[in-house]
């Protein structure tokens, strides 16, 4: 049993060994300068693909990639070419946005959002965290105000919505009786949206006035607003307890090293 136990740990060993061997196996060579199997897998690693998978020709394609990539850089390099001032400041930008997210990262590592915080933030606020209400909607447009007027008034003595619809807008809802299907507040323009919102089910709104045309709303249907479950919600409100985390660590940071601004300079600028 030891020797079968010895014999196991021995192959396990072996290629570990093997495996770092290949590693620093040099792959590609650009001069006097060499680049090892390593550094060829973590270019690799960057593009997110499963190298095994790939077919001999994709696989001989990357490699041939990564040949040019290191051979510019190596005669750049040698040419002693240097980025450009604003070069140097985005580079710098982004290593000062890495390093941000680096530390905050860190924090929120070290003083996590727990799941009784999210539970309770939920049901501390039962109609925040709601689907909004939806409206089934339907309208007449035409691109002309006495038209609409006479639209109107056949609707008003029985005409069938959708019919005069689809024989009148001059919108593509023509093709379907004018069929707006659901929808909730922020997708219409102000002028349609105030109206079709303060209608009742069933009720028919008087001439609406936008910038594309004359419209006649009808709302069909009303789905009140819904509760959304705690697994529906969770990662919203574990991003809300997070940035809530981070403005108390700015808080505490400004306190710590005694932030002064001069705003009225800004009127200088």
């Amino acid at each position: 049993m030891k020797k079968v136990i010895v014999f196991t740990c021995i192959l396990l060993f072996t290629g570990i060994c093997l495996s770092q061997t290949i590693e620093e196996k040099t792959i590609v060579k650009i001069g006097k300068q060499g680049f090892t199997v390593r550094e060829f897998k973590e270019n690799i690693d960057k593009m997110r693909t499963n190298f095994a998978n790939l077919t001999p020709e994709m696989k001989k394609r990357i490699l041939d990639q990564f040949v040019k990539e290191k051979l510019f850089t190596v005669a750049a390099i040698d040419e002693k070419t240097k980025l450009t001032d604003e070069q140097t400041k985005q580079l710098e930008n982004l290593k000062q946005m890495y390093l941000i997210s680096n530390y905050i990262n860190k924090i929120l590592q070290e003083n996590p959002v727990t799941e009784t915080e999210m539970k309770k933030t939920y049901d501390a606020n039962p109609g925040k965290y709601q689907s909004p209400e939806k409206r089934k909607l339907r309208h007449i447009i035409v691109s002309d105000q006495e038209k609409a007027k006479q639209l109107l008034e056949q609707l008003k003595n029985g005409a069938d919505f959708a019919q005069l619809a689809s024989q009148n807008n001059i919108d593509a809802t023509k093709q379907r009786g004018g069929d707006l299907n659901w929808a909730q507040k922020g997708i219409f323009v102000k002028e349609f949206e105030d109206v079709a919102f303060s209608l009742k089910k069933g009720e028919i709104s008087d001439i609406v006035k936008t910038q594309f045309g004359y419209h006649i709303i009808k709302v069909e249907d009303i789905m009140p607003p819904q509760q959304r479950s705690y697994q529906e919600v969770a990662q919203e409100i574990k991003r809300e307890l997070e940035k809530q985390r981070i403005s108390q660590i700015e808080e505490n940071l400004r306190k710590k090293y005694k932030v002064e601004v001069d705003y009225t300079i800004l009127d200088k600028i």
